[in-house]
């Protein structure tokens, strides 16, 4: 990100999108963990941070963090109705982008489409 973090903190619009894209991103991981929970029958969980740790415990991930913090600050993001502090999400977005891509290639590196299409028999080639 080529914004400097008084440029960011000032710009309110940045911010807003900023918080609904991290959210949209780690609702997707959460959504993601929670559909392998479901296929593997380890679930169901008490939530969406217990879900990234079945992650780890399954050994789809090798490590809870640095998703469990995306998380919380997902939940962070949904249930503070007054404004986010940007101190907390400037440092997602600067130095953890790159988090929620390693997420995505871990889940990648699991191979989980043949379980998938095992477990509900169907062809999700075809859906994607």
């Amino acid at each position: 990100m080529g914004l400097s973090f008084e440029a960011f903190a000032g710009e309110w619009m940045i911010r807003s999108m900023t918080e609904r894209a991290v959210q949209v991103a780690a609702e997707i991981m959460i959504d993601i963990a929670e559909r392998i929970i479901a296929l593997e029958g380890a679930g169901p969980v008490a939530g969406a941070e217990a879900a990234i740790e079945k992650l780890q415990t399954l050994g789809v991930i090798a490590a809870v963090e640095p998703y469990r913090s995306i998380v919380r600050l997902r939940n962070l993001i949904v249930h503070e109705y007054e404004e986010i502090d940007p101190r907390l999400l400037y440092p997602v977005v600067t130095e953890q982008l790159d988090d929620i891509l390693r997420f995505r290639d871990e889940i990648d590196q699991q191979q989980l489409l043949p379980l998938a299409r095992h477990s509900s028999g169907a062809n999700f080639d075809a859906k994607c």
